[in-house]
C-alpha cells in the first residue's frame, strides 16, 4: 500500500481530494483545497448596471413611449420689405427685383426680437389663447403650463413660450422662418397666424410711427418759418408806420430829382449871370441873380443833407427798410422750402414704408414633429451607459489605489 505522502501527491497532480484512513498513526489528513473551485460571483456590477442604465433608460422609453404627448408644429415664413433697395444675388433676391422692392435686415431683426419678447406672448394671450393652448388636457406632465419646474406666473409662461417658439432669418435671402408648437394641429396653426398678424401690427405701427415723426419735424420748420415771417412783414409795418413812408427808395428818387432840377435852375442862373457880366456888369439884375443863385445852392446842399447827411436821413432809413425787406424775402423763401419739405416727407415716408410679405403661409400639420421617441429613448440609453462607464471607471481606480 503506497504511504500518505505518494497518494496526497497524486491526488494533488489528479485534481482529487482523497480521503486516506491511516489507522497505524491514529488519525486522518484533511483534504487540500481544490485549486479549481467555484468562486461566488460577483453581482456588484449587474446591480449598478441596472440601477444606472437599465432603469433611467426604462424610464426614458416608458415616459417617451407612452406618457409624452405629441406636439404638432406649424411653419411659415416671410420676407421684410423695404421699396427700392437692392438684394443680395440669389434666386429669391432676383425675384425681389423685379417687384421692385428689397428687404429690410434691420427690421428683420427687430421683428425676432419682438416675437420673442413679452409684448408678443401677451398678444398670443389675448387674441389667441394661449395659456389655453398651454393648458390643454392633452399636454403631458413635463410641458403642461403650469407644472413643478414652471410657476404660474408671466414670467413662467414666457419660459414656457419660449419653449414653444423658434423665429430663425436668413442673412443670405433674408427669409425669416417662424416656427410654433402646439398639442393639436389647429392650435399651431392659429398660434403662427396671430403671430404674423402681430409682425404686420408691430411693423404698421413704427411705420406710422416714423411717418409721423418725419412729416411732424417738417410742420414743426414749417410754423416756425410761418413765424419768421410774419414777424418779418410785421417788423416792415412798424416801419413805414414809424416813418411814414411806404418805401424810402421812392422819396429818395424824389429827392433826387429835385436835386436834379435844382442843379439845371442853378445852371441857368449861372448862365445869365455870365450873360450879364459880359453885357452890363453893374446892372441891378446881377445882384438879384447872384442870390437866386445862392438860395438854389443852398437848396441843392439842403436836399442832399436829406439824402444822407445825418441820423435823420433818408439814407439809413434806407438801409434798415432794405434789411426789413431782405429779412421778410428770405423768411417767405424758407417757408416755401419748409412747405415742399413737408411733401417731400410725405412722399419718403410713403417710399420708405416697410411691410412684412408672406412667403409660406403658416401650415396646419398632419403629423407630430415632436417629440422624437426612438431617438431620445436610445440617446437616453447611450448616456446613460456612458454615465455609467465612466463612473466604474473611476470606482475602479479608487479601489485600486487604495488597495496599492
Amino acid at each position: 500500500m503506497p504511504d500518505a505522502a505518494n497518494l496526497t501527491s497524486y491526488a494533488r497532480l489528479l485534481k482529487l481530494t482523497p480521503v486516506i484512513d491511516l489507522p497505524d498513526q491514529g488519525r486522518v489528513v484533511e483534504p487540500a483545497p481544490e485549486a479549481g473551485a467555484r468562486r461566488k460571483l460577483d453581482l456588484r456590477p449587474l446591480r449598478g448596471l441596472l440601477l444606472f442604465v437599465l432603469l433611467p433608460a426604462l424610464a426614458g422609453a416608458v415616459y417617451f413611449g407612452v406618457i409624452a404627448a405629441d406636439r404638432f408644429e406649424s411653419e411659415a415664413r416671410f420676407v421684410i420689405r423695404t421699396p427700392g433697395t437692392q438684394m443680395p444675388s440669389a434666386a429669391l433676391a432676383s425675384l425681389m427685383q423685379n417687384a421692385g422692392v428689397a428687404r429690410g435686415a434691420d427690421d428683420a431683426y427687430v421683428v425676432r426680437d419682438y416675437l420673442e419678447s413679452r409684448d408678443a406672448m401677451a398678444y398670443l394671450e389675448r387674441k389667441a389663447g394661449l395659456r389655453e393652448a398651454v393648458a390643454s388636457e392633452k399636454a403631458d406632465v413635463l410641458w403642461r403650463f403650469p407644472n413643478f419646474f414652471t410657476s404660474n406666473t408671466q414670467e413662467g409662461l414666457h419660459w414656457h413660450y419660449g419653449r414653444l417658439l423658434s423665429v430663425d432669418y436668413d442673412t443670405t435671402t433674408g427669409v425669416s422662418t417662424l416656427r410654433m408648437e402646439a398639442f393639436t394641429p389647429q392650435e399651431a396653426e392659429r398660434l403662427t397666424t396671430a403671430l404674423l398678424e402681430a409682425s404686420e401690427l408691430l411693423i404698421n405701427r413704427l411705420n406710422e410711427r416714423a411717418r409721423r415723426d418725419a412729416i411732424a419735424f417738417a410742420e414743426q420748420e414749417v410754423e416756425r418759418m410761418r413765424q419768421r415771417t410774419m414777424a418779418a412783414q410785421a417788423k416792415l409795418t412798424a416801419f413805414r408806420e414809424r416813418e411814414t413812408l411806404i418805401d424810402p427808395s421812392h422819396a429818395t428818387l424824389a429827392v433826387l430829382e429835385g436835386i436834379a432840377r435844382l442843379s439845371q435852375d442853378v445852371a441857368l442862373v449861372n448862365v445869365q449871370i455870365r450873360e450879364l457880366r459880359a453885357g452890363s456888369p453893374g446892372g441891378p439884375q446881377l445882384v438879384a441873380l447872384r442870390k437866386r443863385q445862392a438860395a438854389l445852392e443852398a437848396q441843392i446842399a439842403a436836399e442832399r443833407k436829406r439824402l444822407a447827411g445825418d441820423v435823420t436821413a433818408i439814407a439809413p432809413r434806407i438801409a434798415e427798410f432794405e434789411q426789413l425787406v431782405l429779412e421778410r424775402e428770405f423768411s417767405e423763401r424758407a417757408l416755401m422750402a419748409a412747405l415742399a419739405a413737408v411733401e417731400t416727407a410725405r412722399l419718403e415716408a410713403q417710399r420708405q414704408h416697410v411691410y412684412v410679405e408672406r412667403v409660406a403661409e403658416p401650415s396646419l400639420p398632419d403629423h407630430p414633429a415632436y417629440p422624437r421617441r426612438i431617438l431620445w429613448s436610445l440617446a437616453i440609453l447611450v448616456i446613460a451607459y456612458a454615465v455609467f462607464r465612466i463612473g466604474k471607471s473611476l470606482v475602479d481606480d479608487a479601489r485600486n489605489h487604495v488597495a496599492s
